[in-house]
C-alpha cells in the first residue's frame, strides 16, 4: 500500500509541475483504481492522448474515461506539446541539451520523459532535437522485495555471489528485478547470511538509479556507487580503476565491447550481475559478441522470467541448464489488466497481455 501511495503522489507531483491544463485535468479524471496501474502517458502533437496501463494501451477522454477507440479521446495540440517540453526543461533548453540529444529527460523522482522531433546533425554527431512532436512520460517503478526469492538462489556464501545473467523478452521487468537485486546485494540480509558487498552500477540509460542532478532517485543500497549515462564498456573500466567494486551491475548487454569489458572484470575478480533481451538461454548463446559469456567459465546462474496460463514464474538455472529453482509463484509486480471494466458509456474491455515477466498477477481492478 505504501508503494502504491508513493506512485499516486509521484503522479500528482508530475501533473501539477509539468502538465498543461487540459492534459492534467484529463489524467486527474482517471479513476484511482486504474491510475495505480499507469506506466506511461503519451502526448503526441495532433493526436489523441494515450496512457499505458500495465502494458495495455488506452486512449483518454477529456473527462478521464479510458477508451478502446480514439474518436472520443482528447486531441493534443502542438502548443500543448511545446508547453510541456519547456516545463520539462525548466524553460532552459540549453541547460538540458545533453539529455535531450540522448532522447530523454530524467525528472525528479526518477521519472523519465522520452522525446521525439526533428534531429539535427553536426557531422556524425547529433547536435540537437528540435520541433518536438511527441513526449512519453514514463513513471519510475521501484518494487522493493520483488527479487528477494531470486536473490536467495544467487548467494555463493556470506561474502560472495554467483555471476548472474537475467534473460527475458523486452519490456518484461528485467530492469525492475535488477534494481532490487542491486539493493539487496548492497545492503545485505538481516539474518547475517549475506553481509553486503561494494556495488558499482553502470547506468548507461539512466534507468537503474534514475539520477536527478547527480542524486539517485531509486534505492540501490548503501554500498552502491553509480556511473550515470556512461557506456557499459567504458564504465566497467572506470569503476575497476577508481572504485574497487566487488560487484558490477549493468543492464541490457548487447555489444561485443560489453563482453570484452565483462571479461576484464572477471579477470579482476569482480562479480557481474547483468540483463539481456532473449527468449531463453539458447537464444542468448547465439548472439554475436555477448553469447560467449554464457559458455563455460562465464555466467554461473541464469535467471529466466516468463508467464504461462496467466501465472508468472521465475527459473534460476546453471549455464548447463541444471535447475536451481522453479518458482511458479506470484510477486508484487502487476502484469496487466485481465478484465478492465471501463466506465461512463463504455463497454467492458477485455485485455489480457501475455508477456514474459516476473511479478504479481492482479485481476479485475474494480
Amino acid at each position: 500500500m505504501g508503494q502504491q501511495n508513493n506512485r499516486i503522489e509521484g503522479l500528482d507531483m508530475l501533473l501539477s509541475t509539468y502538465f498543461p491544463d487540459r492534459i492534467r485535468k484529463a489524467v486527474k479524471g482517471i479513476r484511482s483504481d486504474y491510475t495505480k496501474y499507469l506506466e506511461e502517458i503519451r502526448i503526441r502533437s495532433g493526436l489523441p492522448l494515450m496512457g499505458v496501463f500495465s502494458g495495455c494501451d488506452y486512449f483518454i477522454s477529456q473527462e478521464g474515461v479510458l477508451l478502446h477507440s480514439h474518436e472520443s479521446a482528447l486531441n493534443i495540440t502542438a502548443k500543448e506539446v511545446n508547453s510541456l517540453f519547456l516545463l520539462l526543461c525548466e524553460q532552459s533548453i540549453y541547460a538540458y541539451q545533453d539529455e535531450i540529444i540522448r532522447g530523454f529527460i530524467t525528472l525528479k523522482g526518477g521519472h523519465r520523459a522520452g522525446i521525439c522531433g526533428t534531429v539535427v546533425y553536426e557531422g556524425n554527431r547529433i547536435k540537437a532535437i528540435k520541433d518536438i512532436s511527441s513526449i512519453n512520460i514514463r513513471f519510475s517503478r521501484q518494487v522493493e522485495g520483488c527479487a528477494q526469492d531470486i536473490f536467495q538462489q544467487l548467494i555463493r556464501n556470506r561474502q560472495d555471489i554467483y555471476n548472474t545473467l537475467i534473460l527475458s523478452p523486452p519490456g518484461c521487468g528485467k530492469t525492475t528485478i535488477l534494481r532490487d537485486l542491486c539493493r539487496l546485494i548492497s545492503q545485505g540480509l538481516d539474518n547475517n547470511r549475506f553481509k553486503g558487498l561494494r556495488t558499482a552500477v553502470i547506468d548507461e540509460r539512466s534507468e537503474l538509479a534514475a539520477s536527478f542532478r547527480g542524486v539517485p532517485q531509486n534505492d540501490l543500497g548503501p554500498r552502491t556507487d553509480v556511473l550515470d549515462g556512461c557506456r557499459k564498456s567504458q564504465g566497467i573500466e572506470i569503476m575497476l580503476r577508481g572504485m574497487a567494486p566487488q560487484v558490477i551491475i549493468v543492464d541490457e548487454l548487447g555489444a561485443k565491447e560489453d563482453a570484452d569489458a565483462i571479461q576484464m572484470a572477471w579477470n579482476a575478480g569482480v562479480r557481474i550481475i547483468a540483463t539481456a533481451h532473449a527468449f531463453g538461454l539458447e537464444d542468448f548463446k547465439r548472439r554475436l559478441g555477448v553469447g560467449q559469456l554464457a559458455a563455460k567459465d562465464g555466467f554461473e546462474r541464469i535467471v529466466l522470467l516468463g508467464m504461462e496460463n496467466g501465472k508468472r514464474w521465475t527459473r534460476v538455472i546453471s549455464v548447463n541448464g541444471d535447475e536451481h529453482s522453479g518458482m511458479a509463484k506470484d510477486y508484487w509486480m502487476s502484469d496487466g489488466f485481465f478484465r478492465m471494466r471501463s466506465y461512463g458509456n463504455e463497454n467492458v474491455i477485455q485485455a489480457c497481455r501475455e508477456t514474459a515477466c516476473a511479478g504479481k498477477t492482479h485481476r479485475n481492478p474494480t
